[in-house]
């Protein structure tokens, strides 16, 4: 009988001990171990609809099936851009705040054009010091979840950030990191430089080692599927795309196609870009030992070669449906990655973009609503002859950039106008052209609430008396500015740019869809309220209701 009891008890226990092993495993932590941010740049929101027969369950559609999706999710400003839109991402803040007005901006002081990250201060770290990688966060004034999750936890959490670009890299980390990579164009290894640290970590030298990057830019890039599937997109032979090297057709031969002096670089316009940072994403976790610590770690993973290729081909092209076909089976290894590794009760990734796309103005499906292309450079002329006859004779503009005009101020003082004179004059000429929805100048913007008007709310929210310019444009919608380095456009305030997808998966996320409006600028803040980590200094956004019960 002592025996039966004994054994009773036995088997009692092994069943509870195994009930609670189970538990502790599949029952999600107070906070997630890891965070992994996924940023597909210009990726506009229809694209989870328009490609979803081709992908597979466990990429997207597992994203959208068993995550919590914000159907309603955009950027809340004018003028998106690669970097300001990185920047807000990281910073939970508009361009107003953090300072990164564009890729670019005029500097008054130097009368030159100033690049966002560029510096001359710091070294290249894994490569030679090309001035494109001698860059830093010391021109972003906010700063990022990562700085603050560094700091609040006394260095027991770590962040890293890798990107193909250098400028999406150090925008996304901002001051501080573990670990901020992006891509050598002219020797396809992973490099820093000097601003994050002094020398490679060892596994990295490893990774390099692999020469991954010769395997894929001596690669073809054909469809990955028969090339009659994809419905979803245009002829293959539209005469609107650029194109790489002038080519716009199936196959690309990449090999023959790539720049000899930096044969690296074509890996950003092709989507083997995104399985070369997929493999050094994976690489990195595995070896920074992410998610197995004390703290929280965060990982911010930017793939930036869907932006060149829209760039290049345009957002009803087979080259951006083949594209994100691909980026589908690459989303789905790292997320069995991530599940058969970390738990998926232990780790939260979120997966969204930083802008969309417009529809080129010259494709056949635009041609019925007679949209047009803005010429800025004949603008400025006809603008600068308009302020000669009213004001008198000066070189009245200093510089055009991005829908933004710099006026000279010595011209105003020769002609003893004030700039709200003058910006209010060329507001008026300037709403009378083709194309223009509207402008407006610096200091109406000072000295107005815009409540009732969301599109100058979204400019208002660009605008750094700093570093912006004195007059803002406004295209109508569909219509884009002349260049010959983009089929589409992304500087507008309307939903084809500003629609992004957002969606929180892992963790203690439950399969729902969040219909209301939140914006760019809720997902850290959302992100700091589950991590219990303070927000970042000049975040703007709101708690994301209902996210987490």
């Amino acid at each position: 009988m002592f025996r039966t009891t004994l054994n009773k008890c036995i088997a009692y226990l092994v069943c509870t001990c195994s009930f609670l092993q189970v538990f502790a495993q599949t029952t999600p932590p107070s906070k997630p171990k890891l965070v992994v941010m996924v940023v597909v740049e210009q990726m506009r929101y229809e694209y989870l609809e328009r490609f979803s027969a081709h992908f597979s369950s466990g990429g997207f559609k597992k994203l959208m099936s068993q995550g919590t999706q914000c159907a309603n999710a955009n950027v809340d400003f004018s003028y998106g851009q690669s970097a300001n839109t990185f920047a807000s991402l990281s910073t939970g803040a508009h361009p107003a705040q953090h300072g990164i007005v564009g890729n670019y901006w005029y500097n008054r002081l130097t009368k030159s054009k100033e690049n966002c990250v560029i510096s001359d201060k710091y070294m290249c770290v894994g490569g030679d010091d090309h001035d494109e990688y001698i860059v830093s966060a010391d021109k972003l004034i906010a700063s990022t979840y990562g700085d603050e999750l560094i700091a609040q936890s006394l260095g027991q959490s770590r962040s890293f950030t890798i990107s193909l670009d250098q400028q999406a890299a150090v925008l996304c980390s901002g001051h501080t990191s573990n670990g901020t990579y992006w891509l050598d164009e002219y020797t396809g290894n992973w490099i820093s430089n000097s601003y994050y640290t002094k020398v490679l970590p060892s596994w990295i030298h490893t990774f390099n080692n692999k020469n991954l990057a010769d395997l894929y830019i001596n690669r073809t890039w054909n469809t990955f599927l028969p090339i009659d599937k994809y419905k979803e997109s245009t002829k293959d032979d539209a005469k609107y795309e650029i194109g790489i090297r002038n080519q716009h057709t199936f196959p690309y031969f990449l090999a023959k196609l790539k720049d000899n002096f930096k044969p690296y670089k074509i890996l950003k316009q092709t989507p083997f870009g995104n399985t070369y940072t997929k493999d050094f994403a994976i690489d990195l976790i595995e070896n920074e030992h992410l998610g197995k610590g004390d703290g929280i770690d965060f990982l911010t993973i930017a793939y930036t070669a869907t932006e060149e290729i829209g760039n290049r081909f345009g957002c009803l092209s087979k080259e951006v449906e083949d594209t994100y076909i691909r980026l589908d089976f690459e989303l789905m290894f790292l997320l069995n990655y991530l599940e058969t590794r970390i738990g998926k009760e232990n780790f939260l990734l979120v997966f969204t973009s930083n802008h969309g796309i417009s529809i080129s103005p010259k494709c056949d499906s635009q041609k019925s609503m007679k949209l047009g292309t803005f010429k800025p450079n004949e603008t400025m002329y006809l603008l600068d002859k308009h302020l000669d006859v009213t004001f008198g004779e000066a070189d009245w503009i200093e510089y055009y950039q991005d829908l933004q005009i710099y006026l000279s101020l010595p011209a105003l003082k020769k002609h003893n106008v004030t700039l709200a004179e003058v910006e209010d004059d060329c507001s008026e000429f300037l709403s009378q052209l083709s194309g223009i929805q509207s402008a407006v100048g610096s200091t109406w913007l000072e000295n107005h609430d815009f409540c009732s008007n969301e599109i100058f709310k979204m400019v208002d929210h660009s605008y750094n008396k700093q570093r912006s310019g004195n007059l803002f444009l406004t295209l109508k919608p569909g219509w884009g500015e002349q260049t010959v380095e983009s089929v589409g456009a992304h500087l507008s305030p309307y939903n084809y740019d500003t629609h992004i997808p957002l969606i929180w998966y892992g963790w203690k996320m439950e399969a729902k869809t969040l219909p209301r409006r939140v914006t760019m600028s809720d997902i850290i803040v959302s992100l700091c309220e589950i991590t219990k980590t303070q927000k970042p200094n000049m975040a703007t956004g709101s708690i994301i209701e209902n996210l987490v019960q």
